[in-house]
């Protein structure tokens, strides 16, 4: 896999959204709010908390924003440092095949 270089796009969190216990006019009046804050492409999913024991998901709103220069460059760094390392097991795996079966 080629490393990719372009900037991304990533899905962030920005509140929480919990309709429990709410009437169905009252979510759509904090969906009308969350528009009016985050616009129409926004997001409802769920997510888990980082570092929790409890496997509970909570749903929260999410908006696309661009990498950061850090993030971009510490994903690059990352996806480099996997190509090297599948490059050097298909030399390993091509070496050990080579010498069980022969050129």
């Amino acid at each position: 896999m080629a490393v990719n270089r372009k900037r991304k796009m990533l899905a962030v969190r920005t509140e929480s959204f919990d309709p429990d216990d709410l009437t169905l006019i009252d979510v759509l009046e904090e969906v009308r709010r969350l528009i009016s804050v985050y616009g129409e492409t926004a997001r409802i999913s769920t997510y888990q908390l980082e570092y929790s024991y409890s496997d509970k998901e909570y749903l929260g709103v999410f908006v696309q924003q661009p990498e950061t220069d850090e993030q971009m460059a510490y994903r690059i760094s990352q996806e480099e440092q996997w190509e090297e390392t599948d490059a050097a097991r298909d030399i390993a795996e091509y070496a050990r095949l080579q010498a069980k079966f022969g050129a």
